[in-house]
């Protein structure tokens, strides 16, 4: 298994250009470059069922790339020998996004002329480097297709967000342009051999360009970090032995007695965290989703005790991704981690932890209060104002004595006065 720890932090972006553009030649990087050029020549030449043995590489190639981007993202300097925290669902959603998109822009190509196609493959071109960031820190498709959720990465970014699409663009223009000469003057396989080294270099390198763009915006987008790639635990620390020993057992092919150990060790230790992050690992290891998902719900209060609040929000995210109709046992657990994930930005996680609060937390004092934060994230991170409306209604209707009153009529007159302050369609 790679040891994660990074060796320093990584420095500023704008002093790291030449080691970026050197980053898909270290060995770990360059070694998966060549085989997947090799890979993708080879099924050029098989016939029939060549394009979607194509597609399979393509997601291989995808999912080592996420993860170069959630090293780079969370402080490591090095590319990593194999891929450690991405699953297959992730380059299998990149490829399946490229197709969208392809298909997309071909669609408008054909019914409505080549400008409209243009102007859309732009627009998507400049999204781009959003979807990609999105699939990686979510694993989330539908919200990698949510425009609402790219402008609101752009925002916390800021300028930055547009140095990873002018690379974006100018790695297509050189990859193209040099695709084209090698094609004229050499044998169609070395040349194809040639380009998918290209390729797959700039691939590798713009991904760890969006990573580390990640890392220095961390606090902007609240990310804390993906729990696989915290620092090593060390020799100190009481848990170490146990996740050596658990180590050792998944070293000898045997994941499941290493799950079973620290289970057991969990069961008589819940207060050391380093034993939950590990016991995680391996049950993803194993793909044993029900229990990442009835583990997380003990987890989660544990980490809310300890103040671990980003940590929290990851967990949280995993299970609902597992199983979107995950929900917390503790009502303040609920309230207390749904105004942290909306602060942090991530108003699907908020929305999903507070949804049908009402019904598992009869007549709780924190009903009102959720709810009015899920109005705000309707109308201010969902551009859907009508289901913010009603929501604010509801409350008032429902609870019209409750403390949170006045701040709902509050929000509703803000509303008002936005709608009024509205620009007009000018008259016919």
């Amino acid at each position: 298994m790679n040891d994660p720890t990074p060796v320093a932090p990584l420095a500023p972006l704008h002093e790291r250009w030449p080691h970026i553009f050197r980053y898909a030649l270290h060995p770990a990087a360059l070694s998966t470059i060549v085989a997947l050029a090799v890979s993708q020549v080879v099924v050029l030449i098989i016939p029939g069922l060549g394009w979607l043995l194509g597609l399979v590489v393509w997601a291989a190639l995808f999912k080592y790339g996420f993860e170069v981007l959630r090293w780079t993202a969370n402080g490591r300097d090095k590319p990593p020998e194999i891929s450690f925290t991405v699953g297959d669902d992730v380059g299998r959603y990149a490829v399946l996004l490229l197709i969208l998109v392809e298909l997309l822009v071909t669609a408008l190509a054909i019914f409505y002329g080549l400008v409209p196609s243009l102007v859309v493959g732009l627009l998507l071109m400049v999204a781009m480097p959003a979807m990609v960031m999105i699939l990686a820190l979510e694993e989330g498709m539908v919200r990698a297709l949510n425009p609402f959720a790219w402008l609101l990465l752009m925002s916390r970014i800021g300028n930055r967000y547009f140095i990873l699409v002018g690379f974006f663009v100018a790695a297509l223009i050189v990859q193209s342009v040099i695709a084209a000469m090698v094609a004229s003057v050499l044998p169609s396989f070395i040349a194809n051999f040639i380009t998918y080294c290209i390729v797959n270099y700039f691939l590798l390198t713009n991904f760890h360009l969006i990573g580390s763009v990640i890392y220095e915006h961390r606090d902007e987008l609240g990310y804390a970090g993906h729990i696989e790639l915290n620092d090593e635990v060390p020799f100190t620390d009481p848990s170490r032995s146990v996740l050596d020993a658990a180590r050792g057992r998944a070293a000898e092919g045997d994941a499941r007695g290493a799950a079973t150990l620290l289970r057991d060790e969990i069961v008589n230790h819940p207060e050391q965290l380093a034993l939950h992050d590990e016991y995680r690992h391996w049950l993803r290891q194993e793909d044993d989703k029900a229990e990442l998902v009835a583990h997380g719900k003990k987890y989660i209060p544990i980490l809310i005790a300890k103040d671990q609040d980003r940590r929290a929000m990851e967990v949280t995210r995993e299970c609902q991704t597992i199983d979107p109709t995950f929900a917390l046992d503790r009502a303040e657990d609920v309230t207390r981690l749904a105004q942290a994930a909306a602060e942090a930005g991530h108003a699907q996680l908020a929305l999903g932890l507070v949804a049908g609060f009402h019904k598992r937390f009869r007549n709780h004092p924190d009903i009102a209060r959720n709810y009015l934060l899920a109005a705000k994230l309707w109308a201010e991170r969902m551009n859907k104002e009508m289901q913010a409306r009603a929501m604010l209604n509801q409350i008032k209707m429902t609870l019209p004595n409750d403390p949170v009153i006045p701040q709902v009529d509050a929000y509703i007159a803000f509303l008002d006065k936005l709608a009024a302050t509205s620009p007009k369609p000018p008259p016919e």
